[in-house]
């Protein structure tokens, strides 16, 4: 996330190293507004988010904490001797800030951006959809990136607006070998994650740090074993609005009020924006042409 001028009030204000000052235990007792699952594939992952009278502490199972207020504009993080600033930015540029901005009243989606034409294409699904992959085929291809990950969506003068996120992607090994046809050359994020740090800067790739209008989004189907893929449909305004509510940010954190604020966003936004489902081809060697057909859906 880009750092606010001097001269402009941040919209959040961030804090490492220490919590806000609070008697010891002050979360014992608290409701649990989330709890990981039991069954979570990364245990160590686990989260418990508590609901405190001054906002919310998500407590992880390795001792990081973070105390965010409850209109989302302070965040207060912490983390154990053992634990690296690194290891706590992966939590930091992925859930907390994402629960920070809904607390805020921001649309947030599950997706990575790219730019074409001047418009946002928001590229969403799921975990290991391949969303960081087919933002860096794009970058590779000469399009700008805006987002990783999680895409925040604000409304400026009556359009919707993808916001800037930062001059990176996160990828696994075999997204690396597809990009960059190397495994293992990009740093880890975290000496503990096997998610790797690619730069865009350092390949000579773009980064877009203003926002862009909102042109369209594709939800990323499975990798399909099709002569036909990567294909490219558009889907209905209903239709899209049931799976970008499936694939919306840190979804699992919102209280009804809060549900209901994400359902007018949506809805305003099926109005001006078009959805597609894209299905790429589990073949990584045709990246490039998913590229094509995405760049030629939005431009069409």
């Amino acid at each position: 996330m880009a750092e606010a001028p001097a001269t402009v009030a941040p919209d959040i204000t961030l804090f490492l190293g220490a919590a806000p000052a609070a008697p010891s235990g002050a979360h014992s007792g608290a409701p649990v507004r989330y709890r990981t699952p039991a069954d979570e594939a990364r245990p160590d992952d686990n989260l418990i988010v508590y609901e405190l009278a001054s906002g919310f502490l998500m407590r992880y199972a390795d001792a990081t904490e973070f105390h965010i207020s409850r209109d989302g504009r302070e965040i207060h993080g912490c983390w154990a001797p053992a634990s690296t600033l690194p290891d706590t930015e992966t939590y930091l540029l992925g859930p907390v800030l994402g629960f920070a901005q809904r607390l805020m009243g921001v649309l947030c989606l599950h997706a990575s951006c790219v730019v074409v034409d001047d418009f946002a294409i928001a590229l969403c699904g799921p975990a290991h959809a391949g969303k960081s992959t087919t933002a860096g085929a794009f970058a590779a291809a000469g399009y700008p990136v805006l987002a990783d990950d999680m895409t925040a969506i604000r409304e400026r003068a009556g359009r919707a607006m993808a916001m800037p996120a930062y001059d990176r992607l996160r990828v696994w090994e075999d997204a690396e070998n597809i990009l960059l046809g190397s495994r293992g050359a990009l740093p880890r994020l975290t000496p503990t994650w096997d998610k790797r740090a690619l730069q865009l800067s350092g390949q000579g790739w773009s980064f877009r740090e203003t926002p862009a209008p909102l042109g369209a989004v594709f939800l990323l189907a499975p990798r399909a074993a099709d002569p036909r893929a990567p294909w490219i449909a558009p889907i209905s305004a209903a239709d899209g609005f049931v799976a970008l509510a499936a694939n919306s940010y840190a979804n699992y954190l919102l209280d009804d009020s809060m549900r209901a604020a994400e359902f007018a966003s949506l809805a305003s936004l099926m109005s001006t924006v078009r959805v597609f489902r894209a299905a790429p081809s589990d073949d990584p060697g045709r990246i490039g042409e998913l590229v094509r057909v995405i760049a030629d859906a939005a431009r069409a």
